[in-house]
């Protein structure tokens, strides 16, 4: 007799195996937002040291000289620019950190749906096993009644039983 319960199993295994893939791949997400945020801290930092440089080219570059109002404006509009680069460089940082953040939140729902699949299918995987060995010692009994069929054993204990 089939087990009654496989179409179930084969179900749970499939689900199992899905959140599995979604698992896997959710650990990649995070490993890629991990990696985007190491790189927005380095060119945050990159910029960090070499803004006050830049900041000193300009001002050197007129230091000494005397300018149109045009050119002023220009060297501060310059000046402003490196500033809202920096500005743009620490939103980037903040932005790679929510994404990790959510990142990690699907990585842990994930993980979850995936605890949960596992324990229904071994649930199903441990009946199995259960009916197997109930299946197995019901043949072995089927097949003991068979052999005492053909011995004779029966047949000869009854006909002791009768002459007691």
């Amino acid at each position: 007799m089939p087990y009654a319960l496989q179409s179930m199993l084969r179900i749970r295994t499939m689900r199992e195996d899905r959140a599995s893939a979604e698992l896997s791949a959710a650990r990649q997400a995070v490993r890629r937002a991990e990696q985007t945020l190491e790189e927005r801290k380095a060119e945050l930092l990159e910029f960090e040291n070499t803004k006050d440089e830049r900041r000193d080219r300009i001002y050197s570059a007129i230091m000494g000289h005397s300018i149109s109002r045009d050119d002023l404006d220009l060297v501060l509009e310059g000046v402003a620019r490196i500033d809202e680069e920096g500005v743009l460089k620490a939103d980037n940082v903040t932005l790679a950190q929510a994404e990790l953040k959510q990142k990690e939140e699907s990585a842990e729902s994930a993980r979850t749906n995936f605890v949960k699949a596992s324990k229904e299918r071994m649930k199903i995987s441990e009946h199995k096993a259960m009916w197997l060995a109930e299946e197995a010692k019901e043949q072995e009994y089927k097949q003991e009644l068979e052999l005492e069929d053909f011995t004779g054993k029966k047949n000869k204990e009854n006909m002791d039983d009768n002459a007691n």
